[in-house]
C-alpha cells in the first residue's frame, strides 16, 4: 500500500452498503473468558486484527488449545475452569491496551508462577501501576517499570477482600479485574476511587461474563463499587456471536456528512452492547436520517444545505469516537467543541493533540485544553496526515479525505502509515474505496 496513501474523494453522493469487522474490545474480551472457562467455546464473527492476535498468541504462549478459521472468522478455544497450562512465560503484548490489561489481571488469578509482559515503544509510554497496585493490594506480587511496562508479575492467587482501584486512566482497569474476580479466594468487593468514570464497556464485561455462566446473583453493581462471587466460568452452550465493531461503525456514520447520500452498514444494532454505538445519535443530530433495520443501520443526508451543524458533545462515555467527529468539523457551519476526553491523551497516542496537529495542518484553527478540543472551521488545504500508528486517527482522516474539497475529484489529502489500522480494521481502506466505486456504479 502507498505511503502516504492518497484518499479519493467521492465526486459522487455515497450509494453503498459496507460490512464492517467484529468488535475488537469484545473479540478480546471474548478470547480471555473462554479460555477461563471449563470446556471449548466457539466464538463467531471474529476480528482478526493487530490486536487480537496478540490475544491468541499470549493465551497459546500461556498453554490454552486454539484454532482459528480467519475465513469463517471463527475461533475455537478450549478452557481449563480457571487453571492456567504454562506457569511461566514470557508475553509480547505489542501496543493492544486490551491485551496487557486483562492479561495482567488473569495471570494474577493463578496460586503460582512467573510471568513477564512486555511490548513495543508506544506500549511502553502507556500506564499500568494503578492497576498494579489494586492486584499487589489483593496479594499478587508484580514489580514495574516506574509505573510502566515491562512488568513481572509473580501471583499467589487472589485472596478476596476489598479492593480500590483507581481507573481514571483507563476502565480497562475495572473490566479486568471484574474478569479475573470470580476465580478469587473469596468475594471480592471493588471500590471505585471515582464513580464518575465511563461505564460503557465496563457494563458490556458484566453482560459477557453473564453469557460465561456468571450468574446476577454472583455479581452486583453500585454507583461506586461492585461485589463478585467465586464462581466457575463456562463455555457458551450454542457459542459465542461477537457484535461488529460500533467505534468502526463511526466512520462510515459520518461518511454521508462528508458526501452526501446513504450507506448501509451492516452488522450492526441500535441495542448494541457496546456504548460507542451512541455517536450514530450525535450524527443524527447533525443532520442525518438514520433506519435501524433487523441486522444492519442504514445512515442518510441530504447536503443540499451546506455546510452540515458541528458534532459538538461531550464524548466522554463513547471517546473513542471523539475522532471522527473532530475529523469532520472543517465541514461544520460553526466550531466545533468536544469535551470530557482528557484520558485519550494516553492511548495509542495522545489523541488531542494528534488531531489538533493534523487539522492544523489541513488549514483549520484549533484550540485544546487538557480534556478537549475546539476547531473553527476555514478553507480545506493540501495536507499529509501524520497518525502516530494511530488506527483511529488514519480511519477519522480518512472520512474528511472523501470529501471532494478542491471540486476535481482529485486526491488532496494523505494518510501516513496506513496499515496502522491493522489494529483493528486491516481491510478498512478496501472497503471505504469499495463504497466509493458502488457508489459511482449506483450513479452512472
Amino acid at each position: 500500500m502507498q505511503d502516504p496513501y492518497p484518499i479519493s474523494p467521492f465526486t459522487v453522493p455515497v450509494s453503498a452498503k459496507v460490512a464492517i469487522p467484529g468488535s475488537k474490545s469484545i473479540t478480546n474480551r471474548a478470547i480471555l473468558l473462554a479460555a477461563l472457562s471449563e470446556g471449548e467455546t466457539r466464538l463467531d464473527n471474529c476480528l482478526f486484527s493487530r490486536d487480537t492476535e496478540i490475544m491468541i498468541t499470549a493465551i497459546q504462549d500461556l498453554g490454552f488449545e486454539i484454532s482459528k478459521d480467519e475465513s469463517q472468522k471463527r475461533i475455537y478455544i478450549r478452557g481449563l475452569g480457571g487453571l492456567i497450562p504454562n506457569t511461566k512465560t514470557k508475553i509480547d503484548i505489542g501496543n493492544s491496551g486490551t491485551s496487557a490489561r486483562f492479561l495482567t489481571a488473569m495471570l494474577a488469578t493463578c496460586p503460582e508462577g512467573d510471568f513477564e509482559l512486555d511490548g513495543d515503544a508506544a506500549m511502553r509510554k502507556r500506564p499500568i501501576q494503578k492497576l498494579a497496585n489494586t492486584l499487589i493490594s489483593l496479594g499478587c506480587r508484580i514489580d514495574t517499570s516506574d509505573g510502566l511496562f515491562p512488568i513481572r508479575i509473580r501471583p499467589q492467587g487472589l485472596k478476596g477482600g476489598k479492593a480500590t482501584v483507581d481507573a481514571s486512566e483507563s476502565s480497562q482497569f475495572v473490566s479486568a479485574l471484574l474478569m479475573a474476580a470470580p476465580l478469587a479466594k473469596e468475594t471480592l468487593k471493588i471500590e471505585l476511587s471515582d464513580s464518575s468514570i465511563r461505564r460503557g464497556y465496563i457494563d458490556l464485561t458484566l453482560k459477557m461474563m453473564e453469557h460465561f455462566g456468571i450468574s446476577p446473583e454472583k455479581l452486583s453493581a453500585s454507583t461506586d463499587n461492585y461485589h463478585v462471587n467465586p464462581a466457575p466460568y463456562s463455555a457458551p452452550r450454542n457459542g459465542y456471536l461477537i457484535e461488529s465493531d460500533a467505534s468502526a461503525a463511526s466512520y462510515f456514520i459520518a461518511l454521508p456528512l462528508a458526501t452526501g447520500g446513504v450507506v448501509e452498514i451492516e452488522g450492526v444494532y441500535k441495542d448494541s452492547l457496546q456504548g460507542d454505538i451512541a455517536f450514530a445519535q450525535i450524527a443524527e443530530k447533525a443532520g442525518v436520517t438514520l433506519e435501524w433495520r433487523t441486522d444492519s443501520l442504514v445512515v442518510s443526508a441530504n447536503l443540499s444545505v451546506n455546510p452540515i451543524p458541528p458534532l459538538c458533545a461531550n464524548y466522554y462515555a463513547f471517546s473513542d469516537t471523539f475522532m471522527t467527529g473532530a475529523a469532520i468539523s472543517p465541514l461544520a457551519n460553526s466550531p466545533t467543541l468536544i469535551e470530557g476526553i482528557g484520558h485519550t491523551r494516553h492511548q495509542e497516542c495522545d489523541r488531542i493533540e494528534a488531531m489538533a496537529a493534523g487539522l492544523a495542518n489541513a488549514g483549520q484553527s484549533v484550540h485544546e485544553t487538557e480534556s478537549s478540543i475546539e476547531i473553527t472551521p476555514s478553507l480545506l488545504k493540501p495536507a499529509t496526515i501524520e497518525t502516530y500508528e494511530d488506527h483511529r486517527i488514519a480511519m477519522s482522516f480518512a472520512i474528511l479525505g472523501s470529501h471532494d474539497a478542491l471540486g476535481n475529484g482529485k486526491p488532496w489529502l494523505n494518510i501516513v502509515d496506513p496499515l496502522c489500522c491493522g489494529k483493528t480494521f486491516p481491510n478498512f481502506f478496501d472497503v471505504l474505496e469499495s463504497a466509493r466505486e458502488q457508489s459511482l456504479a449506483n450513479h452512472s
